[in-house]
């Protein structure tokens, strides 16, 4: 991913002019540009990509007719989310604020080609930190970045950690709420395309009318129409499935988020638990393991009381499963309030962060990293959040508290 060309105009309204270098400005924009200025669409940004389609249906157009600011290849803008921060060069950054735009009036390219590609691929950003940028400096995702504790030879050491992103996704089909999926962001409308096609909603491209997020720039919510022919052939399979929301209409972006964390309660802080014996647990967990042994295809979760005895263990294909299925074991038996400690086979999602708190269990240890929200869910609850450190010791995320040290 890298910058393909610079462009800027001192008047709106005016052909942009290519430069070689620019001066990017925190909560402004590029310097001397006319649409700089303290606003949410301070910089524009075009596929390279784009411009060539442009060029092959017969326009004789460059860098800049478009009125972009800079002209990237390798990135598919209208996948990348709102919100999404990226590093231009060696120091700039840069938020996505907008996907697409509305176009008050016809522009000269309109009028030229019946058709202008920057309402709807053309992305706005706002810029958070300046710098120089020059045509030809790689682009970078910047990630989200957490503070944690690296506990390690009975030593706290504190470091940074890049986390995963993780959101919900909510896919709507003929208006109806059908699924909500926990995914990274990104690649939005491929993922929902591939989804429907595994669902058997659709066999061929050609069933969809149209696919797309629901308002143009919540990437969180994508919806499907499909063909007059397609909806008779799976209307039951769109009927048994039309429970995910009460609502006409579901729940979008920060809404959807908001929801998933209403039901789930703080935890106490009456437990504490030897980190050593802690970290015992997790080491030994393939001893408890017996599919895993045999098929190297199964994931495990074990539960421990604060005292570290072993109370319940469940192996299953999938790590969901897992951790359900042992749950649900001391439930049945009546043992819940004994738990204390879970031990994953796997990485930490806001899934399963979120049965674990259901289940009352404060401390969460696991081989993998956890993702950003599984994060962000466990400080708001209260909850310990630790993994194995790739040397030795524990990387603890949020709760270091109950860990005796």
């Amino acid at each position: 991913m890298k910058i393909v060309s610079i462009a800027t105009s001192r008047k709106k309204g005016t052909k942009k002019i290519s430069v070689q270098e620019a001066e990017l400005i925190a909560d402004h924009g590029i310097k001397g540009d006319a649409h700089a200025g303290k606003w949410h669409r301070q910089v524009c940004f075009l596929a390279s990509e784009s411009i060539e389609k442009a060029r092959n249906r017969g326009l004789d157009v460059t860098f800049g007719d478009f009125a972009e600011n800079i002209a990237t290849t390798g990135i598919d803008w209208i996948n990348i989310p709102v919100g999404t921060k990226l590093r231009l060069g060696d120091k700039a950054i840069v938020e996505i604020t907008q996907i697409g735009k509305e176009c008050k009036q016809k522009c000269a390219i309109f009028y030229q080609a019946g058709d202008c590609i920057m309402p709807r691929e053309g992305v706005f950003a706002k810029v958070l930190e300046g710098g120089i940028i020059h045509s030809g400096d790689k682009i970078f995702f910047v990630l989200p970045e957490t503070i944690l504790i690296h506990w390690k030879n009975n030593i706290d050491v504190p470091v940074n950690h890049f986390l995963l992103g993780e959101e919900p996704l909510s896919i709507r089909i003929q208006g109806k709420p059908y699924s909500v999926v926990m995914r990274t962001p990104g690649d939005e409308i491929a993922h929902v395309a591939g989804f429907c096609l595994g669902e058997g909603i659709i066999d061929s491209p050609d069933d969809f009318i149209s696919i797309g997020f629901c308002d143009g720039t919540d990437s969180n919510v994508v919806t499907v129409t499909l063909t007059p022919s397609r909806r008779e052939i799976v209307f039951e399979l769109l009927e048994r499935r039309g429970f995910v929301s009460q609502t006409s209409c579901g729940l979008c972006g920060k809404e959807l988020i908001e929801d998933l964390y209403q039901t789930i309660r703080p935890l106490s802080d009456d437990i504490s638990i030897d980190i050593n014996k802690a970290l015992n647990c997790l080491e030994s967990l393939s001893d408890h393991q017996p599919l895993r042994k045999e098929t190297h295809a199964s994931h495990a979760a074990a539960i421990f009381s604060s005292e570290c005895e072993l109370l319940s263990v469940a192996e299953d294909v999938g790590r969901h499963n897992a951790l359900d299925k042992a749950i649900g074991k001391l439930f049945l038996g009546n043992k819940l309030s004994q738990a204390s400690l879970l031990v994953l086979s796997s990485r930490v999602s806001f899934e399963l962060v979120q049965k674990a708190a259901k289940a009352n269990i404060p401390v969460l240890l696991a081989t993998s990293r956890p993702t950003e929200l599984a994060v962000k869910l466990a400080s708001e609850i209260n909850m310990t959040i630790a993994c194995l450190a790739r040397d030795a010791g524990l990387f603890i995320y949020c709760g270091e508290k109950r860990l005796k040290r």
